[in-house]
């Protein structure tokens, strides 16, 4: 028989000593991801994905499964979507869910929406993002930093609403390039 020796007792200024550290470090962290994020930025080849696919076949068009009637019945919640590894917030489940429509645009006006966008992000988390893509290009990067990323591809964005409400709760839809306001649940 193993003999279990029974648990310390943890001290009240012990735990509110690591919560302070795990504030901090958190603080640090964010800075640190946004530095690397803000070097990444100023690369012009970011976007480059230079894939050779030899044999281009042409792809049969994007079928949008229906996630209303499955959320209707009360089976689905809403994922958990992170504020990114660049920001930090005591209470993130506070904070509402944002969508940002990444269009087909020129690298270089993706980059400086993206830097503008994240700095304020990093700065005072506002909101927990989901970025939605209609290219694969900016993919790579928003993942490294643990943001939400949906691929809509050639579907309209104003149509995948209903689906990106029933899969992360988003409360609105916004383009990076202006900022504009596309969806607005209120």
């Amino acid at each position: 028989m193993v003999r279990v020796p029974a648990p310390k007792q943890v001290a009240p200024s012990m735990i509110r000593r690591l919560a302070r550290e795990n504030q901090l470090m958190g603080k640090r962290l964010a800075q640190l991801e946004f530095r690397e994020m803000q070097a990444e930025l100023s690369s012009p080849q970011l976007f480059d994905l230079n894939i050779d696919f030899a044999d281009q076949v042409e792809a049969a068009p994007p079928i949008i499964p229906s996630m209303l009637s499955a959320l209707d019945t009360g089976r689905l919640t809403p994922l958990n979507v992170s504020l990114g590894s660049i920001a930090w917030s005591a209470e993130p489940e506070s904070l509402p869910v944002i969508g940002i429509y990444c269009g087909d645009i020129e690298h270089d006006l993706m980059r400086n929406a993206l830097k503008e966008l994240l700095t304020q992000q990093h700065q005072a988390a506002f909101a927990r993002l989901v970025f939605c893509c209609a290219t694969m290009r900016p993919v790579p990067f928003l993942g490294r930093y643990g943001f939400a990323i949906e691929h809509l591809g050639q579907i309209d964005p104003i149509d995948a609403v209903p689906r990106l409400q029933a899969r992360f709760g988003l409360t609105q839809l916004r383009d990076l390039s202006d900022a504009k306001v596309l969806w607005s649940a209120g």
